[in-house]
């Protein structure tokens, strides 16, 4: 089992490590709101396979190929002894969708045998036609909204 090691407090800052502008737009308006805060977070969390690399590289490109190449989860944040791995995307539709299933899939093999993952989409607006895919998955669907936010 792989190590998350420290967290953060989850708090309102400027910047958070691998999220796009939009993202961290969206992030920072779902804190303000102050409902649902996770106890602590982890930007940039690793899952899956990295590129292999030609057998005989140096062994700095096989780290490097590891760690540039596999796949980030934007947000992990951890609500009491339950985990939730949060994809934030302007707009949810079939590739975040896509993402948040993988992800929680990948996070709880990985760092979380036998606790509770829960996977989570933070959005400004979620795609009619699938929102209720997304519901259905069990995958928590959070619109924050462009202006006051609204937690669904």
């Amino acid at each position: 089992m792989a190590a998350l090691g420290l967290g953060r407090p989850a708090v309102i800052a400027s910047k958070y490590p691998h999220l796009m502008p939009e993202d961290r737009a969206i992030w920072r308006r779902y804190l303000e709101i102050g409902r649902y805060v996770p106890d602590e977070v982890w930007y940039d969390v690793r899952v899956g396979v990295g590129v292999e690399v030609p057998s005989g590289a140096p062994v700095w490109l096989d780290k490097f190929a590891e760690y540039a190449t596999r796949k980030r989860i934007d947000i992990v944040g951890r609500y009491g002894e339950a985990f939730a791995v949060i994809e934030c995307k302007p707009r949810a539709g079939m590739v975040a969708l896509g993402q948040a299933l993988f992800y929680g899939w990948a996070f709880e093999r990985e760092y979380a045998p036998g606790l509770q993952v829960l996977a989570g989409i933070f959005t400004d607006n979620a795609d009619p036609d699938v929102a209720p895919v997304i519901r259905d998955s069990g995958i928590w669907l959070v619109e924050v909204g462009l202006a006051e936010g609204v937690i669904d």
